[in-house]
């Protein structure tokens, strides 16, 4: 059974996307971007922290995993580099959502790398935003690429200690001033009551803030802290930091230029031109109603929702983004070397919202805190509830389980979406606008009817029969709901063969090649800083010259559904 080939399949061109592949295999993602709403932001108090995981190619599953607590220390071994701790006990249960399986669990080494995750005590954490300090930074001090922190180890570490959203910025600054970073990164913590992201500034230093409770807050792969006054609530440093940036020539005092941690730390070049900027003005454009012509060069650090409060639908269809109805959209316009990178990625690995709420008596603690997970690019895959408290032995199956790279399963989400990816990409404009509409039709009936109705009875079953059975409607409405999405995406993938005129769904072997293809071409890859071609396109408009304007932009997202 044969495709319409619009990528070429030949033996030359999968020798080519194997070697790619195996070159790619130890990378560790490079792209993301990530959402921070405070309560006073948000349409209902919540707290939410979003991020779409942006991997290397479409095939390294993504999975939900429980781990239970312990009563003792344990000693914590990364994967990805030479990193050893010693973890203190107690350790808090939490449920994570790893990127994929790194290492063979008889290695001793962290075996899941886990991207997100919630404890038992409500803390959300989600690492990492990848960003890039300047050269003069990391010369004056490196990163410990041998065993400092790293991606394959924040959740790891901290979700098992941290009580607090603040807590656990702390716990992780601490870490990076012993140990060093391993590479730059933002990270994103949550709590019920507020949301910390912690940037790193240099191999060993670092600074953290709390959202402004009325703020939301966007990074794209680019440091976004700017002038900052330190020792004020809502601030931590790592010591010595400013001692450090005058000692190492990054930032004179006698300037009359107030600090300003993105310059003193932070690379800006051509590569962020059209990698990093376009994404933070469109969602500031949004959620906060920001100029839409992005011709500046900054952007501000955290905003006000404009004209409505934001809710987790607006940060999932953010999350599902791709420059809609512009120029720039490179899968309507079948353009991979569109020069401005798309949110939306066939390389996301996974996208997570995660909802913080203030337990009360409509909300018990343990739906306190709902980890809506899409396996895989949520643009083409729904996002399902998840709460904080559902038991580690109860775990759907749809989540729980992916076969490892290249092996489709049929029950996992992350496979059973990846099979309807492969397909749409074949012919973007006529068939990912009916897949996209219905994922999140399903989404709006199960956030409208099915959600509140379980919560209602679960309430009603604690005050009335205990919280064992009460757990037993928590278990038996995340089951279902993963259920669904498993057969939405089912029905989706038939549909979508039909559609492309095919008498069946092609095999597995047929729908990876196709997959891997189409996650080659649209890779966008970030490019180094000194890539000739980053601003081979657009450059005026970044130089004010553009016409660019609020019309560029789709209409915001929905404040309100």
């Amino acid at each position: 059974m044969e495709l319409p080939r619009r990528f070429p399949a030949g033996p030359a061109a999968v020798a080519r996307l194997l070697l790619v592949l195996l070159m790619l295999v130890a990378r560790p993602a490079a792209a993301c971007t990530s959402y921070m709403v405070a309560a006073g932001a948000s349409a209902d108090g919540s707290v939410i922290i979003a991020r779409n995981d942006d991997g290397e190619g479409a095939v390294s599953p993504s999975s939900l995993q429980y781990h239970p607590a312990r009563q003792g220390p344990a000693v914590f071994r990364a994967n990805l580099n030479q990193l050893e701790l010693e973890l203190p006990g107690p350790g808090l249960a939490y449920l994570s959502l790893p990127a994929g399986p790194l290492a063979d669990p008889a290695s001793g080494r962290n075996t899941s790398g886990e991207a997100a995750g919630v404890n038992e005590a409500g803390v959300a954490i989600s690492a990492t935003e990848s960003i890039y300090n300047s050269a003069a930074a990391l010369a004056a001090d490196p990163l410990n690429e041998e065993s400092g922190i790293i991606e394959d180890v924040i959740p790891s570490v901290i979700l098992p200690q941290a009580i607090t959203a603040r807590q656990g910025a702390e716990l992780l600054g601490q870490l990076v001033s012993q140990h060093g970073a391993g590479e730059a990164f933002g990270v994103l913590l949550a709590d019920s009551r507020e949301a910390w992201y912690l940037e790193t500034a240099s191999g060993h230093h670092w600074m953290a803030q709390r959202l402004p409770h009325t703020s939301f807050f966007i990074s794209a792969n680019q440091g976004r802290f700017q002038e900052v006054e330190e020792g004020r609530d809502g601030v931590l440093v790592s010591p010595g930091l400013r001692r450090f940036a005058v000692e190492s020539g990054l930032w004179d005092p006698s300037s009359g230029r107030p600090f300003n941690f993105f310059k003193a730390f932070m690379r800006d070049g051509a590569a962020e031109a059209n990698y990093c900027y376009p994404r933070v003005c469109l969602l500031q454009h949004m959620f906060g109603g920001c100029p839409a012509a992005c011709n500046a060069r900054v952007a501000p650090t955290f905003m006000q929702p404009a004209p409505a409060r934001i809710t987790p639908q607006a940060v999932m269809a953010a999350m599902r983004n791709h420059w809609d109805g512009t120029h720039h959209d490179p899968y309507t316009h079948s353009n991979p070397s569109e020069p401005w990178r798309p949110i939306a990625l066939l390389r996301t690995g996974m996208g997570h919202v995660t909802v913080a709420r203030p337990p009360s008596d409509d909300v018990p603690d343990a739906l306190s805190v709902i980890m809506y997970a899409a396996m895989s690019t949520p643009k083409l895959s729904p996002f399902v509830p998840v709460y904080k408290s559902l038991p580690g032995d109860a775990l759907p199956p749809e989540l729980a389980t992916a076969t490892p790279e290249g092996e489709l399963d049929r029950v996992s989400l992350f496979w059973r979406a990846r099979r309807l990816q492969a397909l749409v990409f074949q012919d973007w404009r006529a068939l990912a606008p009916p897949a996209a509409d219905a994922i999140v039709a399903w989404e709006r009936q199960v956030e409208r009817q099915e959600r509140p109705a379980f919560e209602a009875r679960y309430a009603k079953a604690l005050r009335h029969k205990g919280k064992a059975a009460a757990t037993q409607l928590l278990v038996e409405f995340s089951h279902r709901v993963a259920r669904e999405a498993g057969a939405l995406l089912d029905g989706l993938v038939g549909d979508t063969a039909r559609r492309l005129g095919l008498p069946g769904v092609p095999s597995d072997d047929r729908l990876l090649q196709l997959l891997n293809q189409a996650a080659e071409t649209y890779a966008f890859e970030p490019a180094s800083d000194g890539d000739d071609n980053i601003l081979r396109r657009d450059k005026a408009v970044w130089h004010g010259k553009g016409t660019a304007g609020a019309s560029l932009f789709a209409p915001r997202a929905a404040a309100t559904e």
